[in-house]
């Protein structure tokens, strides 16, 4: 059974990790849409590859911590164990 502290961390994980991979997802959309318009000759190319390549980064960084609250978890059930051993 989850204690708590594991269902607030599991809880954290899934909004972590589902919102990074939203925005790794969107952030290639928008840098794909600034190569296009680099190629169209428009003027805002640069600003909404920029722009894109910030969501990328936040959506690796959400990820990142995504991934650290799932460790937080393994980390608790196993001192668990090792306490009713």
């Amino acid at each position: 059974m989850r204690t708590q502290q594991e269902k607030k961390l599991i809880t954290k994980y899934w909004l972590f990790g589902g919102g990074g991979a939203m925005l790794l997802g969107s952030g290639l959309a928008v840098l794909l849409h600034g190569s296009k318009m680099k190629e169209a000759n428009a003027d805002p190319w640069f600003w909404v590859s920029t722009g894109g390549f910030a969501l990328i980064m936040t959506g690796l960084g959400f990820i990142g911590d995504a991934n650290r609250f799932r460790t937080m978890v393994d980390v608790l059930r196993e001192l668990d164990k090792r306490a009713q051993q």
